[in-house]
């Protein structure tokens, strides 16, 4: 006999989760007491769409997809007890309160928990399976098995504020709407800069696509469980909110639709002829800079490399441009106006505006206006786009050849105003920062951090992944100048340096 499912909530969610659920091979009971909203549910011969909660169903797992109302799901839970057997299981698809708090009237809270899919069900993979203190193991392992068998794919949450995915992701939009309220570029650019790096959209994009009062709705709830200051919404997003520009719904939000969405233009530079006039010299060890040269060989026929600072005696002098990469995790003031010095007057000098003050360094500096902050977080191969600090000393010469060189190996330049972290390290920083956090507080384990993250957000690679590609120091190091601007609130988490640490080899 096929086995049955009771949902209550027909809306998009709940809808959603029962035609995964029909084509898994489950019947399903789905009640939604709204005529309008019923008569929006597709039929599915595996549905059977119900005005009211039954007195008794043979279901053995209900889940709930009812508005984000504590009061109203704690009375769904109430008539799911009385309608189903004692061992049914009991779930919530909250995404932003307590399970226990939604679970604390029921005689057998033990059979509850979270099952917190992502809309659209139907094509969204992941499901958070939430257990709270008092869910039993037995519950947690019919949960996942359940996920299996409807063909997703579950990570494990403990019950706390936003669980795993709305919580690390918080930064992405919190961190870009500080950036913009600070000037550090407009919102276009900055969408561009986040695509760049791999995101499939852009942080206000996104806001407008999912609407800036429920974005702001999940970030109020979550400052309000957590008081984190680091979390507290930003006045210029409840402002947006309270005037009615609330994205593509409202006709405008950070763009206006009138004309349709926002154009994209993420084309990347074609490479051109191969120059032979400048002679480019590469300062630095590791993964970005192998990187570096081996594209500016492709690009340039005079290359060269200083490996060390121990070394850079050895800095040819009629070098027109030095891109100095450092260890990543150091302020090099001193080491480029060293640089400086060697150079003639118009050679043009890179320096990672991640780990370097420019402001401090360009005081005393040998020509400032050719000195040009950049920012490439981790691999080379990882970004399509590049921040360029168009700071007030920086002349328009030398921001004409930082767009040269970086076209000339197949990566577009976007101007932004210097500021600590500049976007996307902020952004990128302080979403791996949350992750750790998470982690540290046993709410996921990396893994499911990692998963849930890919897989609920789409993001190009798991924040812990990330952090280790990038990582810890030049992540502390980030966001050690971000909390020295903005506050300690925005300080990297002690545990950052365990992204330093090698992974052991799976036996």
């Amino acid at each position: 006999m096929d086995e049955t499912i009771l949902i209550a909530g027909g809306g998009t969610m709940g809808a959603g989760i029962a035609a995964v659920a029909a084509s898994a091979g489950y019947l399903v009971e789905l009640v939604e007491t709204d005529p309008a909203a019923r008569g929006r549910i597709a039929p599915n011969e595996r549905v059977r769409v119900l005005d009211a909660m039954p007195s008794a169903s043979a279901a053995r797992v209900a889940i709930e997809a009812v508005s984000e109302d504590l009061e109203a799901k704690r009375a769904t839970f109430a008539a799911f007890e009385a309608a189903l057997r004692p061992d049914a299981l009991l779930a919530t698809n909250t995404s932003s309160l307590s399970v226990a708090e939604i679970a604390a009237k029921l005689a057998r809270p033990e059979r509850a928990l979270g099952l917190h899919f992502f809309n659209p069900p139907q094509k969204m993979a992941l499901v958070e399976v939430v257990a709270a203190e008092a869910t039993s193991g037995a519950a947690v392992e019919r949960a996942r098995a359940f996920v299996a068998r409807i063909g997703k794919t579950a990570v494990g949450a403990e019950d706390t504020p936003g669980f795993i995915v709305n919580r690390i992701a918080r930064p992405y939009y919190l961190q870009a709407l500080r950036a913009l309220d600070a000037g550090v570029g407009p919102a276009d650019d900055l969408d561009a800069l986040a695509r760049g790096a791999g995101f499939r959209m852009g942080p206000f994009e996104l806001m407008d696509l999912i609407g800036l009062d429920i974005n702001l709705a999940t970030s109020e709830s979550i400052y309000l469980r957590t008081g984190e200051e680091r979390l507290e919404p930003v006045v210029l997003q409840r402002r947006m909110v309270a005037d009615g520009r609330l994205g593509r719904k409202s006709g405008v939000g950070f763009y206006d639709y009138a004309g349709g969405p926002p154009r994209r233009d993420d084309a990347v530079p074609e490479p051109g002829e191969r120059n032979d006039d400048e002679i480019v010299v590469v300062i630095g060890y590791g993964g970005l800079a192998d990187e570096l040269v081996a594209r500016l060989e492709q690009a340039y026929a005079h290359v060269g490399r200083v490996e060390s600072d121990e070394l850079i005696d050895h800095l040819p002098g009629d070098a027109t441009i030095a891109i100095d990469v450092g260890d990543g995790k150091t302020d090099r003031g001193a080491m480029l106006r060293t640089i400086a010095t060697m150079l003639g007057p118009e050679a043009v000098i890179f320096a990672d505006a991640y780990a370097t003050d420019l402001s401090a360094c360009a005081r005393g500096f040998e020509g400032p206006g050719r000195l040009i902050g950049y920012g490439v977080l981790g691999a080379l191969e990882s970004q399509t786009a590049v921040e360029i600090v168009d700071a007030d000393d920086v002349s328009d010469e030398a921001l004409g050849v930082a767009e040269e060189l970086f076209a000339a190996i197949g990566l577009r330049t976007i101007l932004v105003e210097p500021h600590a972290g500049l976007f996307l390290g902020r952004v990128v920083a302080s979403i791996v920062n949350e992750a750790v956090a998470a982690v540290d507080d046993g709410v996921a384990s990396a893994d499911d951090v990692d998963t849930a993250m890919r897989l609920g957000t789409n993001y190009p690679i798991g924040p812990i992944a990330w952090g280790r590609e990038i990582g810890g120091g030049r992540l502390a190091r980030i966001l050690s100048r971000v909390a020295a601007e903005d506050g300690e609130a925005f300080a990297p988490h002690r545990a950052l340096w365990v992204l330093d640490v090698e992974e052991e080899p799976e036996a």
